[in-house]
């Protein structure tokens, strides 16, 4: 058959739907950031490291590369977050919502480049909606309603493939 050889070009619909699915998720995460920086409410430091690992984030899925931190070191590098968590709320931020959203963004950068699981993907999507419930908190701002719209469009759409996703995977 001519779908089912190597030279013909053709990507299987399970390899597909899970590039589809990694690059809504991405762009999930993406909106959701955008919505948090558009607040005016996060420190440059934030903004700007978040976006590094972002860009670099998008730099691999376009090169259809994958780069996974390793469990060794997802949970020392936890460990040591809660550390800086608890420096940042006396010392840095001095406040709860600055200190948490630090956290998530935290987050959403060690689970981007570790995601192994179906939960890590829905752990994703819920730090991704987290920073868009931090922006909801920090303006009221009309842009806002326009960058949430947007991250429902990309929610839905992220969703769809997320269970075509399972659908595929449970099928096979």
């Amino acid at each position: 058959m001519a779908l089912d050889s190597p030279q013909s070009g053709v990507i299987p619909l399970s390899q597909a739907i899970d590039h589809y699915f990694e690059l809504a998720l991405y762009l999930l995460v993406l909106t959701g950031f955008a919505t948090l920086a558009s607040t005016g409410g996060l420190d440059l430091s934030s903004i700007v490291l978040t976006g590094i690992a972002l860009a670099i984030r998008g730099y691999l899925l376009a090169k259809r590369r994958q780069f996974v931190i390793s469990e060794r070191w997802t949970t020392p590098l936890s460990i040591a977050y809660f550390v800086f968590f608890a420096a940042d709320y006396f010392l840095l931020s001095r406040s709860f919502l600055p200190t948490t959203v630090h956290l998530a963004l935290f987050g959403v950068v060690v689970r981007m480049f570790s995601l192994r699981r179906e939960r890590d993907h829905v752990t994703l999507a819920i730090l991704a909606f987290l920073m868009v419930l931090a922006s909801a908190v920090l303006t009221v701002d009309s842009i806002f309603l326009f960058s949430f719209a947007a991250f429902m469009m990309m929610a839905v759409g992220t969703f769809v493939l997320m269970d075509m996703r399972r659908s595929v995977h449970a099928a096979s």
